[in-house]
C-alpha cells in the first residue's frame, strides 16, 4: 500500500473512532446551508476555519460581524491597537504606534461544494515605519542590508488575497484546494494574531520566526483531504520574505519552490492538534540561495471561562534547521560544503475572560537564537543563545456600540538572558511595557 493511501486510511479510521466516542452523526453529502449557520462540507463548522487552511477548536469564538450579501455569507473581523510602547535598556526604544489587521471572508455554495475568498490588510507600515515597533529580543526580517533586531517588522498592507474550494468526495471524506496571490501555506500553527489565546496581546511572540512567520507568502497553492476530525494537506509556495517596502506585491524572483505539509486533528470541539514540516528555499533576503527546514507542533484549546467568558490556551513548539552553503537549487559545483545549525522555540500562552468586559493574558517563551539572528556582524554568528521571556497583561472594555468594542489594556514583559548576552544588553533582565487602546468587533456571547 502506498504511503499516501495508508495515511488517508489512517485519517479516516481515526475520524470514525473520534466520531464514535463523541456519538456524532455522520454527515450527508452536499453543500451546507450558507445562511446563519454556514459550514464547510461534512458539517465542519465555520468557527473552526482559521487563516489560510488552518483549523481552530470548534468552540473558538473570534469576534466578527456576519451578514449575507447577494447569496454570499460574509464575515468581517479584525483588531486595531493604538499603543504607547516603551522597551527599556540599551537596545530598547519608545514609540507611539499601531498594530492592526482587518479581514473579510466570504463563502458561497458552488457546484456541490463551498467556495470562499479571503482578504486581509494591515496599516502598520504607515504608522510604525519599515522597522516596525520596538520589542526586545524580537528578530526577523531585514532593512537596508541589516537584520531587524529588537523590533517586530510591520505586516504588508496586503496580508492575504486568496481563495479556496471544498467539496465532499463521500459522506465522510472531502477535498480542498487553496491558492493565493498572498496567502498562508500549510506550515505552522494558527497565526498568532488569530489565536484566541493571543487576542489581547498586541505583540508578536519572540519565537514568531520559528513558528508561523510564513503566513505572508507571495504565491501559494495548497491541496488537502479531510474527514470531520482529521485534515492532511500539502503546499507549494514562495518562501521569500517580503522586502522593506510594504505596499506592493513582492513577486521579484517569486517561484513556488518551497514545500510544506501539515496534519491537524480536532478530537473534540474544544481542542485542535497540529504537526507540520517543510522546506523553505531562498527565504532569507541577506543570504540568497540558501534553504531551511522547519518543523513544529501545536495544541490549541478553547473552553468556558468565568462569568460567561472563555478560556483559551496554546502550546507551540517550532524548530528551524538552517542550511548554509546549500546550493542544490542553483547547481553550483563550486559551492562550499553545506553546514547546518538549528534553533528551537517553545511557547505557552493563555487568555482568560472574566465575564464579558475583562480579560487577563500571559505568554511564556523559550527561544534559541544565534548571533546572526541577533544582528552580530562577526565571530559567533552560529553560537546559540537561549532566551526566556515572561509577558502578561489585562484588557478592559470601556464601551461598546454598533457591534464594536472599545477596550483599554496594558502589557509588561521581562527577558531572562544568558550571561553571554549580558555585555550586549548591559543586563540579563531587560524589560518593557505597553499601554494601548483597542477597537474590534464586539464579542458574541458563548
Amino acid at each position: 500500500m502506498r504511503p499516501t493511501t495508508l495515511l488517508l486510511a489512517a485519517a479516516i479510521s481515526l475520524d470514525w473512532h473520534i466520531a464514535a466516542a463523541q456519538g456524532a452523526p455522520r454527515s450527508s453529502m452536499g453543500p451546507m446551508p450558507m445562511t446563519g449557520t454556514a459550514a464547510l462540507p461534512l458539517g465542519v463548522p465555520m468557527s473552526r476555519v482559521g487563516p489560510g487552511t488552518s483549523w481552530l477548536p470548534d468552540s473558538a469564538r473570534e469576534p466578527n460581524a456576519t451578514f449575507d450579501l447577494r447569496g454570499w455569507n460574509v464575515m468581517v473581523g479584525g483588531s486595531a491597537f493604538g499603543q504607547y510602547d516603551r522597551q527599556a535598556g540599551l537596545h530598547g526604544g519608545t514609540q507611539w504606534g499601531d498594530v492592526d489587521w482587518e479581514m473579510a471572508m466570504a463563502m458561497h455554495a458552488l457546484a456541490g461544494g463551498t467556495a470562499r475568498v479571503e482578504l486581509m490588510t494591515s496599516f502598520e507600515a504607515l504608522a510604525d515605519g519599515p522597522r516596525g515597533y520596538p520589542e526586545l529580543l524580537e528578530t526577523g526580517g531585514a532593512y537596508r542590508g541589516f537584520r531587524i533586531v529588537d523590533h517586530e517588522h510591520p505586516n504588508d498592507l496586503l496580508m492575504a488575497l486568496a481563495g479556496a474550494y471544498d467539496r465532499p468526495l463521500t459522506s465522510n471524506l472531502a477535498w480542498s484546494v487553496y491558492g493565493g496571490a498572498v496567502g498562508e501555506p500549510a506550515l505552522g500553527p494558527v497565526y498568532y494574531e488569530h489565536r484566541p489565546s493571543a487576542a489581547g496581546d498586541p505583540f508578536a511572540p519572540i519565537g514568531h520566526h520559528w513558528q508561523d512567520a510564513s503566513h505572508e507568502a507571495f504565491g501559494v497553492v495548497t491541496a488537502g483531504l479531510y474527514t470531520h476530525a482529521v485534515k492532511v494537506e500539502g503546499s507549494a509556495f514562495n518562501a521569500r520574505e517580503p522586502d522593506a517596502y510594504h505596499f506592493n506585491l513582492d513577486y521579484a524572483g517569486a517561484r513556488l519552490d518551497s514545500y510544506a505539509g501539515r496534519v491537524t486533528v480536532n478530537p473534540v470541539g474544544a481542542v485542535s492538534l497540529s504537526a507540520w514540516g517543510g522546506y523553505l528555499f531562498d527565504h532569507d533576503p541577506l543570504e540568497r540561495g540558501l534553504g531551511m527546514q522547519r518543523y513544529g507542533a501545536s495544541v490549541l484549546t478553547s473552553t468556558a471561562g468565568l462569568g460567561g467568558g472563555s478560556w483559551s490556551n496554546s502550546i507551540v513548539w517550532g524548530l528551524n534547521i538552517h542550511h548554509h552553503g546549500d546550493r542544490e537549487h542553483v547547481h553550483d559545483p563550486n559551492a562550499p560544503i553545506p553546514t547546518h545549525h538549528l534553533g528551537a522555540s517553545g511557547l505557552v500562552e493563555s487568555k482568560l475572560e472574566l465575564g464579558r468586559r475583562n480579560a487577563v493574558f500571559v505568554r511564556l517563551e523559550q527561544v534559541q537564537k544565534n548571533g546572526d539572528d541577533l544582528g552580530f556582524l562577526a565571530d559567533n554568528l552560529t553560537q546559540l543563545f537561549t532566551i526566556l521571556e515572561i509577558a502578561g497583561g489585562a484588557t478592559h472594555e470601556l464601551a461598546s456600540a454598533r457591534g464594536l468594542s472599545f477596550d483599554a489594556g496594558a502589557r509588561a514583559s521581562v527577558e531572562l538572558l544568558p550571561a553571554t548576552l549580558e555585555l550586549t544588553y548591559r543586563t540579563r533582565h531587560p524589560a518593557g511595557f505597553d499601554l494601548y487602546v483597542r477597537l474590534r468587533p464586539e464579542r458574541a456571547a458563548r
